[in-house]
């Protein structure tokens, strides 16, 4: 069987959806990612073939356009005034997605593929499946509410949401993919619609060295915390989002073990540290976490997931509408703290980190969560179950 895999130029999404197509090559399957050159040497390097098509897109740089309609829709919600805005935010959007949107489907036409995997930002393989009339499958990375109940409705509702499939003379109805593929463990996500298929999270961080044997415990029993921060938020913001000199500073006080996990170009941020701090330059994070107590980060999708299958209380310290809205439901299942960006002082963040280390009902509450992440079906259980369906679709 073939199986395209379809992802966005955002490195993170593509770490997410990585472990079930390398779950399908594993199984025997062709393979092969179809992404925008600038994803090239990343994707190549986590082991998989890839098709560079179209130009690149820079949505890091779509994202500062939109931003001012985001934050503004993100602080005052209930505002009716906002729907024009958000409309704006969509339409830009939807744009920047179908931007390659031919030369995917010129590949797509070429390589014949029997089932297209797409992550939920990059919809032209959903295009391409139905352009096909193989199966397409939806990969999330986070909270979302792609293959929730209601989901056909509000999908329904987006302007111009069926647009490039009327386009290419498809009737497509509700939702264009046969299924979506969920790492989050289900108590964080909207209730399922039967579309939904649960995935365990199995991290992939990109490739890396492990950290030595020198960054183990010092035996004393001294709490570990590991503070990490995705580069992008200070790209889309700017320097003021970058969060992690006012968490060291804040932990200054405590007889804790701080590990900070950033890439080089943030360390050059970090200014003078105390002696109880060690900084790694982007290890891959889930090397590191289970020598941790707890974790300080900026509610990205994929650190959360990491931070939940190893156990860990959680501060997820958010600036945007996709890490509010995860970091949100980290809260709400007990394993751990969200502050929005404009509430995390330094007085906050420490006595949110305190919190994190001593209360026993976040402990629990981060095993419960851990355990409901680990009883969902491996990649490689899915990828069987997903190649069955691509048969079974064959075959009527």
């Amino acid at each position: 069987m073939r199986v395209l895999v379809a992802t966005s130029p955002w490195p993170t999404h593509y770490f997410i959806v990585q472990p079930l197509a390398a779950a399908f090559r594993a199984a025997g399957h062709e393979v092969l990612v179809v992404a925008q050159p600038s994803m090239a040497d990343l994707v190549t390097r986590s082991g998989l073939p890839m098709a560079a098509v179209g130009t690149d897109v820079d949505l890091v740089e779509i994202r500062r356009r939109t931003l001012s309609q985001e934050l503004k829709g993100r602080q005052k919600p209930e505002d009716a005034d906002l729907a024009a805005d958000g409309g704006q935010v969509f339409d830009t959007w939807q744009h920047a997605a179908f931007a390659n949107l031919d030369p995917v489907l010129d590949l797509a036409r070429s390589w014949k593929p029997d089932l297209v995997l797409a992550d939920t930002m990059c919809p032209p393989g959903l295009v391409a499946a139905q352009d096909l009339g193989v199966p397409g499958i939806r990969h999330l990375w986070g909270w979302d509410f792609f293959g929730s109940e209601g989901s056909e409705k509000v999908l329904a509702q987006l302007p111009g949401f069926y647009e490039p499939y009327r386009a290419l003379g498809l009737d497509v109805r509700g939702d264009p993919a046969l299924r979506t593929v969920d790492p989050c463990p289900p108590s964080m996500q909207p209730p399922a619609s039967p579309a939904r298929l649960q995935v365990q999270y199995v991290p992939y961080n990109g490739a890396g060295s492990a950290p030595g044997p020198g960054l183990r415990r010092n035996g004393k029993g001294t709490p570990r915390v590991c503070v990490t921060w995705g580069r992008s938020i200070s790209r889309i913001i700017g320097e003021r989002a970058f969060l992690v000199p006012r968490v060291v500073r804040a932990l200054g006080g405590l007889d804790i073990e701080i590990v900070v996990a950033v890439d080089a170009a943030s360390r050059e941020h970090l200014g003078e540290l105390p002696d109880n701090v060690r900084v790694l330059e982007s290890p891959p994070l889930h090397l590191i976490l289970d020598d941790c107590d707890a974790i300080v980060h900026q509610g990205g999708s994929g650190t959360v997931l990491n931070a939940v299958r190893a156990g860990l209380g959680q501060l997820a310290i958010s600036h945007m509408a996709d890490q509010d809205n995860i970091s949100a439901a980290l809260a709400e299942s007990g394993a751990g703290i969200h502050l929005p960006g404009e509430q995390a002082d330094e007085e906050a963040i420490r006595s949110a980190v305190t919190r994190l280390l001593q209360d026993p009902h976040i402990r629990t509450a981060a095993d419960r969560l851990r355990a409901e992440l680990l009883a969902q079906p491996t990649p490689a259980q899915v990828a069987t179950d997903l190649a069955e369906l691509a048969t079974a679709h064959t075959d009527n």
